[in-house]
């Protein structure tokens, strides 16, 4: 029996929906996570002081700590919205599973 021949598994309400989101939240910390070393090259490069980079780092950490904040209160609220359980980390579950 091959991939092709297995049934299709109709998926459980809001659950595709909750994987674009939680696909958003990685996609942008990677961009938070490129930015951090981007300002590591940067530092050494143009030689800043510890108090730049201090402050460029604070300026990064609160803007992507607000943009993956909202993402996260859009998948709890699809989470709550759906019936699904997520302990944070994106292993959102049925509540009918536990």
């Amino acid at each position: 029996m091959t991939d092709n021949d297995l049934p299709e598994v109709e998926q459980a309400p809001g659950k595709a929906e909750l994987e674009k989101l939680k696909d958003e939240y990685r996609r942008k910390n990677k961009a938070l996570d490129a930015q951090r070393e981007s300002l590591e090259e940067e530092a050494r490069e143009y030689g800043y002081s510890q108090e730049q980079v201090d402050e460029r780092s604070r300026w990064i950490e609160d803007g992507g700590r607000e943009i993956l904040d909202e993402v996260q209160q859009r998948i709890d609220a699809h989470c709550r919205r759906y019936g699904l359980l997520t302990d944070g980390s994106f292993s959102g579950t049925w509540a009918a599973e536990e």
